[in-house]
């Protein structure tokens, strides 16, 4: 069969015809090219534009978010500062009381060394009284044994307080009546 095509007079025309067609197929084929070449720029050129609109909106909004953070931060930065300044001077309102208590105290200190010191003095003094007390106790002490035995005596001597002359006086009376 290939040998027919070959013998046949189309075919020689047609293959020496075919370098002289060779150029126009080229230019057919870069028409064809170049169509789906458009085609294909016009389809990337609608779907970029949608992503270059895409792209616009969310830097839109990226520009809007960063915008929302520096707001934030900015009043964040505010609000550090005020706390900041508000904790100092509370800080410093603070070390001043810790201080006048500081003093106090030391103060309270030194008047608890003053007044341990005087009930040292007070006991010390109390102590050597109570001692020239029971040595002046001790001293009367015999003088005073002596003058109730003294006293004893004198009391043995003296006249039954029921059996005196009041008494019979008192009995001789009142027997009467």
């Amino acid at each position: 069969m290939s040998d027919e095509r070959s013998d046949s007079p189309l075919n020689v025309v047609d293959t020496l015809l075919m370098p002289l067609r060779l150029p126009g197929r080229v230019v057919s084929d870069i028409e064809t090219l170049t169509k789906a070449v458009v085609a294909l720029q016009s389809d990337a050129k609608k779907h970029l534009s949608s992503v270059d609109d895409r792209a616009g909106r969310l830097i839109e909004a990226l520009n809007t978010l960063h915008e929302a953070v520096g707001r934030i931060e900015t009043k964040v930065n505010t609000i550090e500062e005020v706390r900041l300044e508000a904790f100092l001077d509370a800080t410093d309102t603070l070390q001043a009381s810790v201080d006048r208590i500081e003093q106090r105290v030391m103060h309270l200190d030194s008047l608890e060394a003053t007044i341990t010191d005087q009930i040292g003095g007070l006991r010390k003094n109390l102590n050597e009284r109570m001692t020239a007390v029971k040595a002046e106790v001790e001293a009367i002490r015999p003088p005073l044994v002596g003058m109730a035995d003294d006293v004893a005596k004198i009391d043995d001597l003296l006249p039954d307080p029921k059996d005196g002359p009041l008494t019979r006086l008192k009995d001789t009376l009142s027997s009467s009546t």
